[in-house]
C-alpha cells in the first residue's frame, strides 16, 4: 500500500511540474479576458508564415509589448489593449513562443495518405 501510495505521489508531482511552463502564464489571461492562443498563432501564421519569423515577431512583442508589434486587426488591438500586456524577459518569451507553436502548429497533424 505505500509503495502505491509513493507512486500517486511521484506522478502527481510530476504532472504538477509539467504544468508550469512558460505557456501555462500565457494561458492564465488568453484563457479568460484576452483573446484565445490559438487565435494569435493563426494570426501570426497568416501573416508571417515562417516558424522562425512568428518566434522572433512573438518574442519582441512579448520583450516589449505595444500597439505598432501586435499582430492582432486594429479592433482587436483597441479592445484588448496591448500595451498592458505583461513584459517578459526574453528567455522566457522565446520558451512561450516555442511551447506556443509546438501546440498549436498545423503541420504535425496533417495526414498525407500512402498511395
Amino acid at each position: 500500500m505505500g509503495r502505491v501510495a509513493f507512486i500517486f505521489v511521484l506522478l502527481l508531482e510530476c504532472m504538477i511540474a509539467k504544468e508550469d511552463t512558460a505557456l501555462k502564464r500565457c494561458a492564465v489571461c488568453h484563457e479568460s479576458k484576452a483573446p484565445p492562443l490559438s487565435r494569435i498563432y493563426r494570426r501570426y501564421l497568416m501573416l508571417y508564415s515562417s516558424k522562425e519569423r512568428i518566434r522572433n515577431k512573438m518574442v519582441d512583442f512579448l520583450v516589449s509589448p505595444s500597439l505598432q508589434k501586435s499582430a492582432m486587426p486594429l479592433g482587436m488591438r483597441k479592445r484588448f489593449n496591448p500595451q498592458a500586456h505583461p513584459a517578459y524577459s526574453k528567455t522566457v518569451a522565446k520558451e512561450a513562443a516555442k511551447e506556443l507553436i509546438e501546440k498549436f502548429d498545423i503541420v504535425p497533424r496533417i495526414i498525407v495518405p500512402k498511395r
